[in-house]
């Protein structure tokens, strides 16, 4: 019978990802396989064969998972295509593995133009799109390890790869009854032995690893310490990760927050390779606690709110399928708790903001191959392993039955979202420097991403404002409307009810049901301009090239000049330093001509260098698209001369990070990556057991970054090393955290203080006197004396703690308001913008001490996009958050809040410059105190 004489007889058609040929004998059963009755073709080695150990046996590395996956491409070349998307800092290969028919394959490419197609429906006429709606396949593409000790998902790629190709028969051995349910507009029923069905064929893409570096960390670490057998204690220490663990991968950034920021390798190769695919659903696989169970969507609260309603409905039909098949297994799972679908950053969020349906998967970690849990049970990394694939499968199961509803929603979901707004990026400069820069930058981030960026041919008034020439516009009525609605919006509201619902958790002290930051605006990150309105685009031309020309200065009789405030700069001057060019910045902002240099710019004397001067600065403006003047004159038409002793000289910095713990890993990460990869300067990690050393004489700043309890890792020895090297004439920063180290009287580096909740009573005791520890035993105490509370605030007062710290903000940006005058803010304008978490709020330092060079926003200033508790945002105005401090001949600059934070705000670069290369310029070394 053919297939479609099957079809028409009404029977139930359970069709694989890939068909086999047939096979004269079947390999043996598998036992990662959690159900019985499964054939398996032998032509296709599994993992003993080409690994040396069975599925989920051990933990294979990154090597081995590139291995196994070139294995199964070789044996089945005509149903696969591996692909290498990208490469690591370290220079690990990712890949994607594409399964299908082989028809499917052969029209791989084929497929990736349709799906383009769908994915702008406004070039599709109704037989077009019903056409493509009949041929194209469903789409599921599997996404493991993003977190690098996260490592079951792994180890079940490759199961999933090896069952979806050697398989034979049906898809599950054992029958499964679900009930219908309300599905993608239509009664979704799942036949007694699940499997992937008629209506459609399915094309599978598994992207085994997303986090080699991270991986090779942990299984070194994990391997290093194995015995004959696993240690299921929690004790164990080849369960108990070494700072930095195998989370993060080189930078040790968190890459699953990294999707629309992209800042790293890893992240942007896989964003490209979703942009040539459009599947229609990716799932991201993920590890938790040893003590949890199993979590699939359906998402809590809160939801993004350019979710659409198909999605929302989708995740309860994916959930219920994967529910039925784990009720079936015994498998313990839960839904609709602590993993939301609020930020746009993560690898399920930004894939559903495109219209796929994107769906995070977590279980139960062993984090070595055997964990027992707070209940005594052993959890193995098996078990993990064949959760994920189970997941997986049922997935795949419903993605194939619901292939035509997908893709419609999908379409539906690329006519982008009913309210028509466009957003305006002015190609301004001010007179803090150039954004210009900034905006450029921003531009070309969102078309990276798959957003329409249109660009102003000539200058026009738009929305009550005059924009110039090369200015950016984009629309909300494109297919990527709702990402670039959600990413260019001042807020991303959610319900009025869940903030209101949220103040009430935090008056009872209880936690708040927020995952992760609820402020992300990219123009706010990037610190520029975005006016929004509804106005009409759609006839300008799109954007190309969104890098901004620069012309190459002309030869100088007395300097080159600089004008400072851009990253360009930045780069600039860290480029200058390596190439050994001397190079002096101006404390005061100065004018020659029409041209005004703010505080901050460089200078760089044809007669302090040498006679290529003029070559190497061509090739550096060249390279970092700094703008760079010649001048025949020292004389200034007003301001400073160059001559002025307001200009002084940048010595090249040798810059030590604060390394392991106390320090947060995405702190010392992002920290490390802003200065090497965005400033192009050198960094070294300095272990911080190795701060008590005469060794870091060496350098000339150390940053302490963001993290835990400074005071209980750095003992007296290194805290006067620090000490002495400070006064001495280092350049001391401090983050977060290490603040409020530097603030304690064991260190009174920084003359500040952590702050206690506005109207408790403060954390002082009152102290036990000589008479009371003699006085002998205190008579039986009769309790304390009766209050009468007459009303509910009564209550309240009296069950308010004493002393407990300001309440936790989970992740809003803010306003700072900058001292002018002061050198460490060259280059910022008025006003800058911070990503703020935690409970840390600093006393202001006084005249006689310091400077409060960056102080939080008052009012309804403060806040620039997010929610946090009233009471802690009142007590935050005015506060500082930037303070500079001198220590002897040496200087100590703190940050209340981190402005490395994931590498993504783009408008606080210029502010970190600042502190590494002016900040020693303006201490005064010993002589021979330091090499």
């Amino acid at each position: 019978m053919s297939m479609a004489e099957r079809i028409g007889a009404g029977g139930c058609i359970w069709l694989l990802v890939v068909l086999m040929a047939t096979a004269p004998a079947f390999a043996a059963e598998v036992r990662a396989v959690p159900w019985e009755g499964e054939r398996f073709a032998p032509g296709i080695p599994d993992s003993r064969t080409v690994l040396g150990h069975d599925f989920g046996e051990r933990i294979s590395d990154p090597d081995q998972v590139a291995r196994y996956l070139q294995a199964l491409h070789a044996a089945a070349p005509e149903r696969t295509r591996l692909v290498e998307y990208a490469r690591s800092w370290q220079g690990r290969p990712l890949h994607y593995l594409v399964i299908g028919r082989a028809e499917t394959i052969a029209r791989l490419d084929e497929i990736k133009a349709g799906m383009r197609q769908l994915a702008d429906p406004r070039n599709l006429n109704r037989q077009q799109l019903d056409r493509l709606l009949d041929e194209l396949p469903a789409i599921v593409w599997l996404a493991h390890g993003v977190h690098g000790d996260e490592i079951s998902s792994s180890d079940a790629a490759l199961l999933t790869a090896y069952y979806l190709l050697a398989v034979e028969d049906r898809l599950g051995g054992r029958d499964l009854e679900i009930a219908p349910t309300g599905g993608l507009g239509r009664d979704l029923e799942i036949a007694p032995t699940g499997g992937l069905v008629a209506g459609g064929d399915t094309l599978v893409v598994i992207d085994p690893l997303q986090n080699p570096d991270g991986r090779a960390r942990f299984v070194h670490h994990y391997q290093s310490l194995a015995g004959l057998g696993p240690a299921p204690s929690p004790m164990a220490a080849e369960r108990s990760q070494r700072w930095p663990s195998g989370r993060g991968n080189h930078y040790l950034f968190d890459m699953n927050r990294d999707w629309f920021a992209q800042t790293q390798p890893e992240v942007r190769g896989r964003v490209q390779a979703f942009l040539e695919f459009f599947p229609t659903v990716y799932v991201d696989l993920h590890e938790m606690g040893t003590d949890s169970s199993y979590y699939f969507p359906p998402p809590a609260v809160p939801h993004n709110p350019y979710l659409d309603a198909a999605q929302l409905a989708s995740f309860e039909v994916f959930g219920q399928h994967i529910g039925a098949r784990f009720d079936a297994l015994g498998y313990r799972y839960f839904t609709r708790e602590i993993f939301d679908a609020y930020y746009p950053g993560y690898g399920d969020s930004w894939p559903t903001l495109h219209g796929a349906l994107g769906m995070t998967f977590e279980t139960a970690s062993a984090r070595g191959l055997a964990g027992r849990d707070a209940h005594g049970r052993v959890v193995t990394y098996l078990d993990g392993v064949q959760r994920h694939f189970v997941a997986s499968i049922a997935t795949i199961e419903t993605a194939a039955r619901e292939r035509r509803a997908l893709l419609e929603a999908f379409v539906q979901h690329r006519h982008g979202p009913a309210e028509r707004q466009a957003y305006l990026l002015p190609l301004t400069a001010d007179g803090a420097g150039h954004p210009a820069g900034r905006v450029a930058r921003l531009a070309g981030l969102l078309a990276r991403q798959g957003v329409e960026v249109r660009r102003l041919p000539r200058a026009e008034r738009l929305c009550g404002q005059q924009l110039p020439a090369g200015s950016y516009a984009v629309t909300t009525h494109q297919p990527a409307g709702r990402l670039a609605a959600t990413l260019l919006a001042p807020e991303s509201p959610a319900d009025p009810a869940f903030w209101a619902e949220q103040e009430r958790l935090a008056a009872k002290r209880l936690p708040q049901q927020v995952y992760d930051i609820v402020a992300w605006s990219l123009p706010q990150l990037f610190d520029v301009e975005v006016i929004d309105c509804n106005v009409s685009v759609a006839g300008y031309p799109l954007a190309e090239d969104f890098d901004l020309p620069v012309a190459p200065p002309a030869p100088a009789r007395v300097a080159y000049l600089v004008p400072w405030g851009s990253q360009a700069a930045a780069r600039f001057l860290a480029g200058a330093l390596r190439a050994g060019i001397e190079v002096e910045f101006t404390r005061r902002a100065f004018m020659q001509g029409d041209v005004t240099y703010p505080a901050g710019s460089l200078i760089l004397r044809v007669t302090a260098n040498a006679n290529d001067l003029h070559e190497q600065v061509t090739a550096l403006a060249a390279a970092t698209g700094a703008d760079v003047r010649a001048t025949a004159t020292s004389w200034a038409t007003n301001g400073i001369d160059l001559g002025s002793d307001q200009v002084r000289r940048i010595r090249p910095p040798r810059i030590a990070l604060g390394w392991g713990r106390p320090a947060s890993t995405l702190s010392a990460g992002a920290l490390r990556y802003t200065v090497e990869r965005k400033l192009d300067y050198p960094v070294v990690p300095v272990w911080m057991e190795q701060l008590g050393s005469e060794e870091l004489r060496g350098f000339d700043v150390l940053v302490l970054p963001d993290g835990g309890d400074y005071a209980a890792v750095l003992d007296d020895t290194i805290t006067a090393n620090i000490d002495a090297w400070v006064r001495q004439g280092g350049t001391l920063i401090g983050i977060g955290a290490a603040v409020g180290y530097l603030g304690q009287d064991d260190a009174e580096l920084l003359s500040t203080r952590l702050e206690r909740r506005a109207g408790s009573a403060g954390a002082a005791a009152p102290d036990a006197g000589a008479d009371d520890a003699d006085a002998g035993e205190a008579p039986p105490s009769r309790g304390a004396p009766g209050v009468i509370l007459d009303t509910e605030a009564d209550l309240q007062q009296a069950i308010t703690p004493e002393d407990e710290p300001p309440a936790s903000i989970h992740g809003i940006l803010v306003n700072a308001n900058a001292d002018p005058d002061h050198w460490l803010a060259a280059g910022l304008g008025s006003r800058a913008r911070f990503m703020l978490q935690g409970d840390r709020v600093f006393t202001p330092l006084r005249l006689d001490q310091g400077v409060n060079v960056m102080t939080f926003a008052a009012g309804d200033s403060l806040v620039a996009g997010g929610f946090a508790s009233a009471a802690t945002l009142e007590q935050l105005q005015r506060k500082p958050l930037v303070m500079v401090q001198p220590q002897g001949r040496g200087i100590v600059i703190g940050f209340a809040a981190d402005p490395g934070f994931r590498g993504m705000l783009d408008g606080l670069d210029v502010l970190i410059a600042n502190a590494v290369f002016f900040g020693p310029a303006h201490a005064s070394p010993i002589p021979g105190a330091r090499p």
